[in-house]
């Protein structure tokens, strides 16, 4: 009896901190599943990410940039740093393997729109100026 009390506070500690461990994994309805191989595959089709890119045939300072992508609560967001710039876009869509938005340049309305694969974006930017080849990469670090 002398370490009852010990004994229950050991197994309180043990049963409450292993409760996140049984929490249920809402895509397959199953007790702690997780399929890294199917998270793997999500993220590395997502246009989640940095991504550093060039433009040919377009003015040196606009020639290579950043785009950040992102996503929270449902909504994705992109925002171009180009010739020490933050630009905001806007009408951003996903849909598959295709992100699409829009973006104000020196006044100008630039659409862009990109095809992810894998590490690989690849697109076109259209302005009053032209259309203009977007090719990038994933930045890893």
């Amino acid at each position: 009896m002398k370490n009852f009390g010990k004994l229950i506070c050991a197994f309180t500690f043990f049963a409450f901190s292993s409760m996140p461990l049984l929490a249920v994994n809402l895509n397959n309805g199953t007790y702690g599943s997780i399929d890294p191989i199917n998270i793997a595959e999500i993220m590395y089709r997502s246009p989640i990410g940095t991504w550093e890119y060039t433009v040919e045939d377009v003015p040196y300072e606009y020639s290579s940039g950043v785009l950040i992508i992102t996503k929270e609560k449902g909504e994705y967001a992109v925002v171009v740093n180009v010739n020490n710039n933050k630009l905001t876009a806007s009408d951003v869509t996903v849909k598959d393997n295709t992100v699409s938005f829009s973006v104000y340049i020196e006044g100008g309305k630039v659409q862009v729109s990109l095809q992810v694969k894998d590490d690989i974006i690849n697109g076109r930017a259209n302005s009053v100026d032209g259309s203009f080849l977007l090719k990038g990469k994933r930045n890893k670090s």
